[in-house]
């Protein structure tokens, strides 16, 4: 387990990722991340933006045709 402390970086704050574990995971300073929290544990987790694309399409497709599944759940 590796310690980090957070620091102060503006108005925000941040911990320093060191690059080997960067690398373990296979995420670099392009990579997007998604951030939450569960309980007292901050998750931080890889984007995939291929599947992030195809559920923001998805979901455009569930609010265009909202009618026709009501229709068809029905």
């Amino acid at each position: 387990m590796k310690q980090k402390r957070i620091r102060k970086i503006g108005n925000s704050f941040g911990v320093i990722l060191p690059q080997d574990l960067l690398q373990e995971v296979g995420v670099n300073a392009k990579t997007n991340l998604d951030i939450r929290s569960e309980g007292s544990r901050i998750i931080i987790e890889p984007i995939n933006l291929t599947d992030h694309k195809i559920m923001k399409t998805f979901m455009g497709v569930l609010k265009d045709f909202d009618q026709t599944f009501d229709k068809l759940a029905k």
